[in-house]
């Protein structure tokens, strides 16, 4: 006789808890303790994210007074600028794209605008020492709507390094194509970044993270985690990040022909250079830890640019200038996002 076959211990499928717990006992009315400090640490989440967003804004301000010498802004073409303001809103939404399919393809159904919500809110999260403030925006933003925490968590992670493996391989690839051939040992560590970012896009790569997982006290995924890491869901997620980087590149390339346009910088080389800058600088503002990348980015971005604008004022100014558009995107999608969803019934 042939022995039964080993059932794969697996999550209770999130309906079946639902209809388990309506047959339980309803609880005491009394509010528990992290009940009562639930409207408190709403708040203090959001004083932390605002103080940490008026610094960010202090330090911009600061670093354009201190070059201010150097520039001339009757000389600036607002239209340039304004068109690579308009590119970084845009820029924006391949990402949140890719994260909303990663969710549904992990069984989580979200409504349109609270994803694009809940994404975009968790943006400013990043200004917030250590990156965690995006994990808890994000996930107190879809927990009342029944998206459970941990395919949220995961799909944060797979966004976030997706993100960054695309925009460091981008980044280095583009290198070459600047009019400055790069030194040996940028070269060097461009050669050795590709393959290693290459490992963070590979499926089996979260699957074995997965399974690490299980084994320590985060405790087991829903098996749709796990069988949604599939070859079409990285490249899909892959392709979205490469559209929203080359989006986020050209918007500095627009940015920094509206600060001193000149005919040099209306080259195929001068616009990979800044698509080069911004990734790199975003991938090594992130590697770094600091809310936002700052001083970090501005380094990266300010040196890659002095191979296409001979005056490192302006250069760095364009760095600054970068940031401040970056800001100023994140503010009105996230402005524009809250009023549609508040008035989008049952959002």
């Amino acid at each position: 006789m042939e022995s039964p076959e080993k059932e794969v211990p697996t999550e209770t499928p999130r309906s079946a808890q639902k209809s388990t717990a309506k047959k339980k006992e309803p609880k005491s009315e009394e509010p528990s303790l992290l009940g009562r400090f639930k409207p408190a640490i709403k708040l203090l989440i959001v004083a932390v994210v605002i103080v940490f967003l008026v610094l960010t804004i202090r330090k911009a301000y600061v670093d354009v007074m201190e070059h201010r010498e150097h520039l001339d802004f009757s000389t600036m073409n607002w239209r340039w600028l304004f068109l690579g303001l308009l590119a970084y809103v845009i820029g924006m939404m391949p990402a949140a794209i890719a994260w909303l399919q990663t969710l549904r393809a992990f069984g989580e159904t979200v409504p349109l605008w609270v994803g694009l919500h809940a994404y975009f809110l968790g943006h400013l999260g990043k200004y917030v020492p250590g990156k965690a403030m995006v994990i808890v925006l994000r996930v107190g933003r879809l927990a009342p709507h029944g998206i459970g925490i941990k395919p949220t968590v995961v799909s944060i992670f797979v966004e976030t390094f997706t993100s960054v493996a695309v925009g460091a391989i981008l980044g280095c690839v583009l290198l070459f194509f600047a009019p400055q051939f790069p030194p040996t040992w940028m070269v060097s560590c461009a050669v050795i970044c590709i393959p290693c970012s290459l490992v963070f896009l590979l499926p089996h790569t979260f699957r074995m993270v997965l399974t690490f997982l299980a084994k320590s006290k985060i405790g087991r995924m829903p098996r749709s985690v796990g069988d949604a890491f599939t070859w079409r869901l990285m490249m899909r997620t892959c392709a979205w990040m490469i559209l929203g980087w080359i989006l986020h590149g050209t918007a500095g390339w627009l940015v920094l022909s509206g600060i001193q346009s000149t005919p040099g910088l209306w080259t195929f080389q001068a616009w990979a250079v800044c698509v080069s800058a911004v990734s790199l600088g975003a991938v090594a503002g992130f590697a770094s830890m600091l809310p936002g990348g700052a001083v970090i980015r501005e380094l990266v971005i300010t040196w890659l640019l002095s191979s296409i604008v001979p005056q490192p004022p302006i250069a760095l100014f364009a760095a600054i200038a970068f940031r401040i558009a970056n800001l100023i995107a994140e503010f009105l999608v996230v402005g524009v996002v809250s009023m549609v969803k508040g008035k989008t019934p049952g959002q």
